[in-house]
């Protein structure tokens, strides 16, 4: 249960309360949250198949997330031309799957937006309104993925450094040693040691080049709780220098690592786009904003391939900062 506070406010009501106060940091939240519920419903907004169908009698609820073997092979444009009353579809937003081709074939290649489709097509007559909404899912999987492990590997650098000097020592030269690596050319090294990448290979190189940043961070801080007068009474009780670490001193350096993981969930969705742009990232078929942008550069003069990613690519990194800035504000005046 909470602690209550003289007035009956719990710690995490306080918390909140100043967290709102910082300008913008709410408006991060709703953002982000949008974005989640984009990459979680992707199928529910744009696939080949419909959100619910009767066909020859049989009625489907939710085909485009079932796949049912019934309608293999049929997508949205096939089931309108062959249903007959009184069967019906109701197609997604975007009818289109982020893998389906136009049917037009090549005359659909590279097509300007229109009624058929909002954002047009890429250059292989793919619908780019679903590959965007569905490239929101690439972004988010690989982002938190991303923070999680290193915020993990920094978590544990940096307060082991608290441990005493000896383990300071080896622990503050592993951060510069690993500061000192360039982060792109160690990513695609990385990267080059696989035979083909996936999202879990992503998330674990961006970990692996990032986790540093953290730990130095919480190694300021643990370095300074470490010499508070709270933990000092703690030896003096003869706690172990193990139980100091996990019970005092961790909690204590977790504020600035929660503001970087916040930072850094942006930080990876750019990481993983350059990737993919590089042509080291999620590999196709799999929709990414990067491959967007990858085929927005081969392209030139398609904009509606350059300017959807580069717009969601913007909204990602801005709610991160914002939700940023709200923490640092909130732990700050805590």
């Amino acid at each position: 249960m909470s602690e209550l506070s003289p007035k009956g406010t719990t710690s995490w009501a306080r918390f909140h309360r100043r967290y709102r106060r910082v300008r913008g940091a709410r408006a991060g939240l709703w953002l982000a949250a949008a974005l989640v519920l984009v990459a979680l419903g992707a199928d529910l907004l744009a696939s080949d198949l419909p959100l619910a169908a009767r066909v020859d009698g049989t009625l489907y609820l939710l085909p485009c997330v079932t796949r049912p073997d019934a309608l293999a092979g049929d997508d949205n444009q096939t089931l309108a031309r062959r249903l007959r009353a009184p069967d019906w579809s109701l197609a997604t937003p975007v009818p289109y799957g982020p893998a389906a081709q136009h049917p037009g074939g090549a005359t659909a290649v590279l097509d300007a937006p229109s009624r058929a489709h909002w954002l047009g097509t890429d250059d292989r007559g793919r619908d780019v309104a679903a590959r965007l909404l569905h490239g929101t899912r690439v972004a988010l999987e690989v982002g938190p993925l991303a923070v999680a492990l290193y915020l993990l590997i920094g978590m544990i650098v940096g307060v082991g450094s608290s441990l005493g000097r000896r383990t300071d020592l080896v622990l503050g030269r592993l951060i510069e040693i690993g500061l000192t690596f360039p982060t792109l050319f160690l990513l695609l090294a990385i990267q080059g040691l696989t035979a083909s990448a996936s999202l879990v290979e992503v998330g674990v190189a961006i970990a692996l080049t990032q986790w540093p940043h953290v730990a130095r961070l919480v190694r300021a801080e643990a370095l300074r709780a470490a010499a508070s007068p709270h933990v000092e009474a703690a030896r003096a009780v003869g706690a172990s220098q193990t139980r100091i670490a996990l019970a005092h001193i961790a909690p204590l350096a977790a504020a600035p690592a929660l503001v970087a993981g916040a930072f850094g969930v942006a930080q990876a969705v750019l990481v993983e786009t350059a990737l993919t742009f590089l042509g080291f990232g999620v590999p196709p078929p799999r929709a990414s904003w990067g491959e967007l942008l990858s085929q927005a550069q081969a392209a030139g003069g398609s904009w509606w391939l350059l300017a959807p990613p580069t717009v969601a690519i913007a909204l990602t990194v801005l709610a991160c900062n914002l939700i940023s800035d709200g923490l640092k504000g909130a732990l700050e005046e805590g």
